[in-house]
């Protein structure tokens, strides 16, 4: 039996639909897989046993980068085809099943998922790894945090993460480690901006099951709605999640019982609608979250 998995363009969707893919191996321990995914997601699929080709789509003029890859699978035959970017070759490719997944308007993306595909959450919310990369985490009682973000108006403001890594530490936690990308790495100097060697880079110097791994030993987790936000939910890690221009009714871990919500006081439309271009947008729209909340939740984590 074989599947033709094709996952989203971006990071914390492709964590949020790789239940479904888990699903799949679980049902059929010896299906092949053929990967579809973008050049960021792709590390995700590494540790999975069960693929056998992974095809890298990488966006081009014209959309022609659907026409080459339909060109590349249409002499295959699949039994299964899962398909989350909705794209029109799966219409067109040969296959026993198709579920072209659509998203539906003001559904949380999470639920929508499990629904539909009726995803197993004990055994199917989460991201295969090999076993050494958690072997090779020596450090306990730590904390991991995402700072940064690829939107400019989703960042929490840092002086705010310097603060909580100030009572982080007090309470007891040993290292804090920063995750995020290489481009975010060039920031690390303003949140660390005393040089604390107990706060530790990893931007963009791991492999992302390495921070997957990293996630699920840590004590805790802080971040904006981002890619390392979804990993670390799917790490069944306590994770607060800060939300503020993005919609946390689509966007926010309902899945997990160990993430937590902390939004702006504004509602997502409210911080929103006046803006014209969302996307031209550099300005913060996270100063009105209370860090006294998120300080709170820190305790009552870290204190059990």
């Amino acid at each position: 039996m074989n599947l033709l998995f094709i996952s989203s363009n971006r990071l914390g969707d492709a964590i949020i639909n790789i239940q479904v893919l888990n699903k799949f191996i679980r049902q059929f321990p010896n299906i092949k897989v053929t990967i579809v995914s973008g050049s960021l997601p792709m590390p995700l699929y590494d540790d999975y046993s069960n693929i056998f080709s992974r095809m890298l789509l990488v966006k081009k003029k014209y959309s022609s980068h659907w026409i080459n890859l339909y060109l590349k699978l249409r002499n295959q035959k699949f039994y299964y085809i899962i398909d989350f970017r909705s794209s029109p070759i799966s219409y067109f490719l040969n296959s026993k099943n198709k579920n072209i997944f659509k998203m539906l308007k003001n559904k949380n993306i999470y639920n929508l998922i499990h629904h539909q595909f009726d995803t197993d959450l004990n055994y199917d919310y989460s991201i295969q790894i090999r076993e050494s990369r958690l072997k090779n985490i020596n450090d306990k009682n730590y904390a991991c945090i995402a700072p940064f973000a690829n939107w400019m108006p989703k960042e929490w403001p840092l002086i705010n993460f310097n603060k909580c890594c100030e009572i982080l530490l007090k309470l007891g936690i040993s290292k804090i480690f920063v995750l995020g990308s290489k481009e975010d790495s060039k920031r690390f100097h303003l949140l660390n901006n005393n040089n604390d060697i107990r706060i530790i880079n990893k931007c963009g110097s791991n492999h992302l099951l390495d921070d997957f791994a990293l996630l699920k030993k840590s004590s805790i987790f802080i971040g904006n709605d981002s890619g390392m936000m979804h990993l670390s939910s799917i790490a069944n890690t306590p994770s607060i999640c800060l939300f503020g221009p993005t919609d946390d009714n689509i966007y926010f871990p309902k899945l997990s019982e160990k993430s937590y919500l902390v939004r702006s006081a504004q509602s997502y439309r409210e911080l929103t609608s006046h803006i014209l271009n969302l996307n031209k947008y550099d300005k913060c729209l996270m100063n009105d979250i209370s860090y006294d909340n998120v300080e709170m939740l820190m305790k009552k984590i870290l204190n059990g």
